[in-house]
């Protein structure tokens, strides 16, 4: 899927680009009424921890949400929860290696099915 928006905040204001029409919208945050900056304040914390939170396994979900709380805390914006873990291509053609002929054959092929060319 192709990136639809780029964004980037400057002090209060927030800049989106429409990559399909290279247009450029800059939103300030501090003209918006208090009672929406009061509720958005939190709502964007809920949202950014939530972020943390997804794709995580449920024994790590509350490490990752805490990590990045505790990086706001600082005065850290950049902070993120720890990645999972990646698979590569060579751990895939390794296991495969390990594999009896028609196992292997079964899984070259479930993987090319999926797009995945080793």
């Amino acid at each position: 899927m192709a990136k639809k928006l780029a964004k980037s905040i400057e002090g209060t204001v927030v800049k989106l680009k429409i990559i399909a029409t290279d247009t450029t919208l800059e939103l300030d945050f501090a003209t918006l009424p208090q009672d929406i900056q009061d509720k958005l304040g939190p709502f964007g914390l809920g949202h950014k921890l939530g972020d943390a939170a997804a794709g995580k396994d449920d024994a790590e979900i509350e490490t990752a949400i805490m990590k990045v709380f505790e990086g706001l805390e600082k005065g850290d914006w950049s902070v993120r929860a720890p990645a999972g873990p990646k698979v590569s291509k060579k751990t895939i053609s390794d296991g495969i290696a390990g594999l009896d002929e028609a196992e292997a054959s079964a899984a070259i092929a479930l993987l090319k099915k999926l797009g995945i060319t080793l």
